[in-house]
């Protein structure tokens, strides 16, 4: 009887030891399946994200806002960047590179036709015997009384880091022992892109060093003056032909037209 008896215990502990084994294995499928899951989740919701940004930045890219005729800022990210489109003239896009220039109140983004200026300086050699600058008048912007007199008014404060006058004598490094005397020999007014200019086309007669390079030569340029839509600043920007023998005639004018077209202002 007592035999029978410890028999059915130790059956009856075995079925329950078989038991508790299989709920703790159940209860371990279970949390394996759980944190499985949560960790795909996460990486499916990282992955659909990744496809959303990709194609949100190639959306960016192709989409353009068809309501400007002009190059114009936009921003993404943060960042401020300039969109160009050119409905009313040649597509300028691959054409040379842009430089930004800060005024008091706004900034100017412009294209130089090959090099842009290194560092802040505003004038650049373009490697083909042209040369360019991008000027901003500053302070002397309250001597202008009008499109018509923004580079006469640069021309006549020579001692000016913002005249051509001196810009030209820092260039070719000319100093007291030399000269430059500029005359401009038509103007008229335009309208360039998105903005109403002043051309102006002339020459400048220059003299590195009176008793040691007295040999007088002469340059031709063509400029253009404006002000800034945002804020009225004036600036003007001039492309001469520093060739020997004025071989660049043709490009003055094509270069300072096709830089007007790709001006784009930021007053953020």
């Amino acid at each position: 009887m007592k035999r029978r008896n410890l028999s059915k215990r130790i059956a009856v502990i075995a079925i329950v030891a078989v038991m508790t084994l299989g709920m703790i294995a159940c209860g371990k499928k279970d949390k394996e399946g759980t944190d499985t899951s949560v960790s795909s989740t996460g990486s499916v919701s990282q992955d659909s994200k990744k496809n959303e940004t990709s194609v949100t930045n190639d959306e960016k890219n192709v989409t353009s806002d068809d309501s400007h005729d002009w190059p114009y800022m936009d921003e993404s990210f943060g960042k401020r960047y300039v969109v160009e489109t050119y409905k009313n003239c040649e597509d300028l896009s691959e054409w040379g590179n842009y430089k930004k220039f800060q005024l008091h109140d706004c900034a100017v983004y412009i294209k130089f036709p090959i090099l842009i200026p290194t560092s802040d300086r505003r004038i650049a050699y373009q490697g083909d015997g042209t040369v360019v600058m991008f000027v901003p008048m500053g302070n002397l912007g309250e001597q202008i009384n009008g499109l018509d007199t923004i580079l006469q008014v640069a021309i006549d404060n020579q001692e000016s880091p913002k005249s051509p006058i001196f810009m030209i004598k820092s260039h070719f490094g000319i100093h007291s022992e030399g000269y430059v005397n500029i005359s401009i020999d038509s103007s008229n007014a335009e309208t360039i892109g998105q903005y109403d200019c002043y051309k102006y086309t002339g020459s400048a007669n220059y003299v590195v060093d009176k008793e040691f390079e007295p040999d007088e030569h002469t340059i031709q340029f063509v400029a253009y003056g404006t002000f800034a839509k945002s804020t009225n600043e004036a600036f003007y920007w001039l492309v001469f032909d520093e060739t020997k023998d004025q071989t660049m005639g043709s490009a003055l004018a094509d270069y300072a037209k096709k830089m007007g077209y790709t001006i784009v202002e930021d007053a953020e």
